[in-house]
């Protein structure tokens, strides 16, 4: 039994997981008050979610079919609100969390109403090394995994937008969260072990590039949603607009000097611009 004052859940959301499934749930289970397992897999894995050692009480739904994450954290934030929890760690199916994680963001977060996210440092030993300067800062935006997220905030702000389907679904929060008022919080007092794919790293005059030569789909939704996002919130955070004109450039660099199959994903790169300028957004329908 975890003494605390306060309930804490965690949501993690799976798509056709690999084998580290069970020993990054297994890493942060025992951290919190119940488990949202949502699955967007192709084929239902109950069987393995039920090797799983521990006490906490476990919720797991299968949704037939891949509704994006945004919906399915969104069953994870609704049904542990239903039942009264405070707090919710959102985790990505390839991330573990760092011993006593859950504690140290929960000692941050509880220091005041207006804490909506704290953010675990996200560490991967391929990228770069962990700083040895203890840092607690203000942040406008966080990736998904490794959150300690309020409640009470999504309560206010309201759930994560649906229609994104995936990607920028956590820029688009936090940037919410920061126009109410609301404080994203990073720390690196702990951390998420984050697997991040084929990341490739390259140097070209001075400056480090990164390849993750992601199918093409996938930069229809990342370019698509992150121009409704600078869209939706350009007069209100500025300098998040200048961070992603940079990353932009960079992105499309690294695309046409180190990927494969560039045309491909030009063309819909090209499309996802297209069907934010005509609010087209949801599931890519092929």
């Amino acid at each position: 039994m975890i003494n605390r004052p306060h309930k804490i859940a965690a949501v993690v959301v799976l798509y056709n997981p690999d084998d580290d499934l069970i020993s990054n749930l297994q890493s942060y289970i025992n951290q919190v008050d119940k488990l949202y397992i949502i699955d967007n897999s192709d084929k239902i894995i109950e069987s393995v979610i039920r090797k799983i050692k521990s006490s906490v009480p476990i919720f797991y739904k299968f949704n037939n079919s891949n509704i994006g994450i945004a919906a399915a954290l969104n069953i994870g934030l609704n049904e542990s609100i239903k039942e009264g929890y405070d707090y919710i760690l959102t985790m990505d199916q390839d991330s573990s969390a760092s011993e006593l994680m859950v504690e140290r963001l929960y000692s941050i977060i509880v220091a005041s109403n207006k804490n909506g996210i704290v953010a675990a440092d996200h560490f991967n030993s391929s990228v770069h090394e962990k700083e040895s300067i203890i840092k607690t800062e203000e942040i406008l935006f966080t990736m998904t995994s490794g959150n300690l997220l309020s409640l009470e905030a999504v309560k206010t702000v309201g759930d994560f937008w649906e229609e994104l389907f995936i990607d920028h679904v956590d820029h688009e929060f936090c940037l919410r969260l920061n126009k109410f008022g609301y404080k994203v919080i990073k720390t690196n007092t702990t951390h998420v072990h984050h697997k991040l794919g084929h990341l490739v790293k390259h140097y070209l005059f001075n400056h480090t590039l990164w390849s993750t030569n992601h199918p093409p789909i996938r930069l229809y939704y990342r370019f698509r949603n992150r121009f409704f996002v600078k869209d939706r919130y350009k007069k209100d955070f500025p300098k998040y607009i200048k961070i992603d004109n940079k990353n932009i450039f960079f992105e499309l660099l690294s695309i046409f000097l180190f990927e494969t199959n560039r045309i491909a994903k030009l063309k819909m790169i090209i499309k996802g611009y297209i069907h934010y300028k005509n609010n087209i957004f949801g599931p890519y329908k092929y």
